[in-house]
């Protein structure tokens, strides 16, 4: 197999979602957050931030992990405050969750730090000096 790019901008790149994964961290606090299924659940859902889901919905974003668990993950958001969950108005068996106004500011500064660490040196020197 051929080499796409150099180890050098392959280099970059490790530090620079090094870089990420840190970030995710520091603007979540808890360590339990750092999961990839969390990161899985909180982007989906900020894709679709002007929807509110039914609970059960939210367990398909998560397709990596059994059912049960993926529960305990939405229930810990919940009761922690990052996800807000109410009764559906039309269905009152229904529980309906959003992203709180907290946690959708969190991501969205999140995906601005990512998107910058990605465009910043030397990612960008490397790639604009012809380094594959």
């Amino acid at each position: 197999m051929t080499k796409a790019y150099s180890n050098q901008r392959r280099r970059a790149f490790v530090h620079a979602l090094q870089e990420i994964d840190r970030f995710w961290g520091e603007i979540l606090g808890d360590e339990a957050y750092y999961d990839l299924h969390y990161s899985d659940l909180f982007t989906r859902m900020w894709l679709h931030r002007n929807h509110t889901f039914r609970k059960t919905e939210l367990y398909a974003f998560m397709p990596r992990i059994s059912h049960r668990t993926a529960v305990k993950y939405v229930q810990r958001a919940i009761r922690e405050g990052l996800l807000l969950e109410f009764t559906d108005a039309q269905d009152r068996r229904t529980k309906r969750v959003h992203l709180s106004d907290s946690m959708q500011e969190r991501i969205e500064h999140f995906l601005d730090h990512a998107i910058a660490t990605l465009e910043k040196k030397p990612l960008r020197e490397l790639k604009n000096s012809g380094v594959r």
